[in-house]
């Protein structure tokens, strides 16, 4: 085939991408908006921070609970078109919240979006995968993976200026506005797009894929290290340094620029293959949680630390999803359901079980237990590589008939 026309045909993918990662954009700012519009929406539904913090946890279990049911599934469907449709109800969800009188209204419409973004999340990532040849998977996820870039450096600042600006339910409305307007560009994604499976696929089918069992664990390692941490450092720099919510921004900010730039590392990822790197970004976002409490202590590091945490996180995030992609076709959709359903069950505990260790310990303690957590989970898989490598195996995905056998 000659370059043009492998230029004309990687001409739509790359369209298609673009109109991925703006999907998961779209995701993450209605996932991360009701922290910054919480006052102005308990002070409206007289109710309290905690009332209105069920409403985020109805929305991780919406997600968790979606991407849980919907993965053995979600090969046979076509993915453009369960995107659509999970962007039509996820619109309908934030009319609600924008139309809530009762916190126990806008508990019930965070659920219907996290419903829709437990279908929306491993959909998004499975196509992505499957519109882009192996040797160039890890640059397109990246790709989609910068949407949640976009969302936190951009979205979420803008919404919580639409709120100031209107109230908190036309940010609702307008979140709405864009949900429904993905539902139109989504279907610009070519049809006939990704693969269907012939069977529902069951996890334990995904599990029989060398290494998957594994790189889920190192999934619940690496998100938890994160959600414990991240929950809680805006409170923990503002009391530091007495300062407002502008610093909590800040250092949202910073991240999600680091986030971001992480992409230009993609094609170095694809050079190297996401087994031989999983431990060593494992092992470097760990090193960030040993500084990450220090580095709190001064202003400037404040603004300039949190560019090189998202940096690491990227690129952590990007080897596991990229090698979840390599699963077999027919269970890859599956094992993407399960990546998300992991994620949120680590929203939930991160928040759950780290708070107490903030309250009484500090935030040292909670970012040093995720150090411990992601150390112990990249020394795991250093340890299985070095067992493949001793035994002249490797850590490859079976065939779509091996795992049709099983």
């Amino acid at each position: 085939m000659s370059s043009t026309s492998l230029n004309r045909s990687a001409k739509p993918a790359s369209g298609s991408l673009l109109i991925l990662m703006c999907g998961i954009a779209a995701v993450g700012i209605q996932a991360l908006m009701l922290s910054p519009l919480l006052p102005d929406i308990a002070a409206a539904l007289r109710a309290s921070p905690r009332e209105i913090g069920f409403a985020t946890g109805a929305y991780g279990v919406g997600v968790a609970l979606a991407a849980l049911l919907a993965a053995p599934r979600l090969g046979q469907w076509r993915k453009a078109l369960a995107i659509q449709l999970a962007f039509a109800v996820m619109a309908l969800g934030l009319v609600l919240c924008g139309l809530a009188w009762d916190w126990r209204v806008l508990v019930a419409g965070q659920f219907v979006t996290g419903l829709s973004a437990g279908i929306i999340l491993p959909a998004t990532y499975g196509l992505a995968a499957e519109l882009s040849p192996p040797e160039m998977r890890s640059r397109a996820i990246g790709k989609v993976i910068f949407g949640w870039s976009v969302a936190m450096v951009g979205g979420i600042p803008l919404a919580a200026f639409l709120a100031d600006l209107l109230d908190w339910r036309s940010t609702f409305g307008l979140i709405s506005a864009v949900s429904m307007l993905m539902v139109a560009v989504v279907g610009l994604v070519p049809r006939g797009s990704g693969t269907i499976a012939s069977e529902r696929i069951s996890y334990m089918r995904v599990f029989d894929v060398p290494g998957m069992k594994l790189c889920l664990l190192a999934t619940f390692a690496y998100m938890i290290g994160f959600y414990q941490t991240y929950t809680f450092i805006g409170d923990h720099v503002r009391n530091l340094h007495q300062a407002g919510a502008w610093l909590g921004g800040v250092v949202a900010c910073s991240y999600g620029v680091g986030f971001g730039a992480a992409i230009l590392c993609n094609s170095w990822l694809d050079r190297l293959g996401p087994v031989r790197v999983m431990a060593l970004a494992l092992f470097a976002v760990g090193l960030n949680y040993v500084i990450l409490p220090f580095a709190m202590l001064t202003i400037w590091s404040v603004f300039l630390f949190p560019f090189v945490w998202g940096l690491a996180n990227h690129v952590c995030m990007n080897v596991l999803v990229s090698f979840i992609s390599t699963a077999p076709p027919a269970a890859r959709s599956t094992a993407m359901g399960l990546f998300s359903f992991i994620t949120y069950v680590a929203v939930g505990l991160g928040g759950a079980i780290f708070g107490t260790v903030y309250t009484v310990a500090g935030f040292s303690a909670v970012s040093f237990a995720a150090t411990a957590t992601l150390w112990f989970a990249a020394l795991l898989v250093a340890l299985l590589l070095k067992r493949q490598a001793s035994g002249s195996a490797s850590v490859q995905p079976i065939d779509n008939n091996e795992l049709a056998a099983r």
